[in-house]
């Protein structure tokens, strides 16, 4: 669901990038207006949406009932908030592409710092207070997001980006049209690849509550380490958009491999300085005999993941930045379901690798999907994909 909200904002940081690259100030501000407007209805929408179903979406993974409850508890408070959520990445997207990327990183921090202790407070009875349980990490989940959309308008306030919200029925419809047309392609590549994890997820449950376990605190801890390519990817898509609304052509060329080879050095230290740790890593998680051998063999398949990972992030980043979305988009979804997808139940299950192999299918689907997203970038076809023209 947070994917699908991410759909707007997709549309609207390449577009106020392109439009800020090309100095077309007037159609940057409709963008922004127009991305609030559409954020509030795509919102309400997706609140609404798991407000009723909540049930039925947790029901498609057959968990065990308590792990069932727990997932329902959670996903009917923080779910019935997606339309904060929405508007928060949008807001967040328009200070970006105006070059302020330093306020949303604070205000994520301060946000990240108020989940914190609103989970210990859930969690951990301070002051004799009752736990709370899933109910109260949700409560405080959403009393952080809630807190981080207000700063980000407060800030994009001060910063003076100018958002005439009352003008928003006098903005051309292209510019909506835009705006769905970019974020339903761009965001289709997000969403297959979430829609694939979550059937992979559902191959993991087959396998046990073990091989789940593992396979979710892995997740986890491995994140660390694509989490400053995962930026650069982000800054990479709204500096390629701005070159391209001034058709700095060659030099974003040259840029996009120098920031892919800074990813990929980061990336790859921090996921070896993890595995180099990892048995102590592991001991803050959980000190099950049956589930710590799981998790180190699948923090060392992620040095094969993550290599790979690196190629994704920057290129297919920088593709969409140009405006060659389509390309991506449909590589995307043949690569995850065709080779992440069928690899995960062939290895995992079929071939009974357990969740050792659903893990190496994620990373065969990574090095796939990067090397012709690599091949793409090098090609100059996105040269031909300007969207202020």
């Amino acid at each position: 669901m947070i994917v699908v909200s991410m759909m707007v904002s997709s549309g609207t940081g390449i577009l106020i990038a392109q439009y800020n690259g090309a100095s077309r100030d007037q159609e940057a501000t409709n963008v922004g207006v127009a991305s609030i407007v559409l954020a509030i209805f795509v919102g309400l929408g997706l609140s609404l949406a798991l407000l009723v179903g909540s049930s039925s979406f947790i029901a498609l993974f057959g968990l065990e009932k308590q792990v069932a409850q727990f997932g329902y508890n959670y996903l009917i408070i923080s779910g019935s908030f997606t339309f904060n959520v929405t508007i928060g990445i949008v807001l967040t997207t328009i200070l970006r592409s105006h070059g302020y990327s330093r306020s949303p990183m604070v205000i994520n921090f301060i946000a990240g710092i108020i989940n914190i202790a609103g989970n210990y407070i859930a969690l951990y009875q301070p002051f004799g207070l009752p736990v709370y349980g899933v109910k109260g990490v949700a409560i405080a989940t959403v009393i952080s997001q809630v807190a981080s959309t207000l700063m980000l308008y407060y800030m994009i306030r001060f910063e003076g980006i100018d958002l005439p919200f009352q003008q928003w029925k006098q903005i051309p419809k292209t510019i909506y049209h835009k705006i769905i047309k970019i974020g339903a392609m761009n965001a289709g590549e997000i969403l297959s690849y979430n829609m694939a994890q979550m059937a992979i997820t559902f191959f993991v449950v087959q396998m046990g509550t073990s091989s789940l376990v593992a396979y979710t605190y892995a997740q986890n801890i491995t994140r660390l380490s694509f989490a400053f390519t995962l930026a650069l990817g982000q800054a990479t898509q709204i500096q390629t958009s701005y070159f391209i609304g001034k058709q700095w052509v060659d030099d974003i060329y040259i840029r996009v491999q120098k920031y892919f080879l800074v990813g990929l050095f980061v990336s790859t230290a921090v996921i070896l300085l993890i595995f180099a740790f990892r048995y102590p890593i592991i001991d803050i998680f959980t000190q099950d005999s049956n589930i710590i051998p799981l998790i180190a063999m699948l923090i060392a398949g992620s040095i094969f993941i993550e290599s790979g990972r690196v190629f994704n992030l920057i290129f297919i980043s920088a593709l969409k930045g140009a405006g060659d979305i389509k390309f991506p988009v449909q590589m995307g979804i043949f690569s995850m379901w065709g080779i992440a997808v069928f690899c995960a139940y062939l290895l995992g299950i079929q071939w009974e690798y357990g969740v050792i192999g659903a893990w190496l299918a994620i990373g065969l689907d990574e090095w796939f999907r990067g090397i012709i997203m690599f091949k793409r970038w090098r090609s100059k076809v996105w040269t031909r994909f300007s969207l202020t023209e």
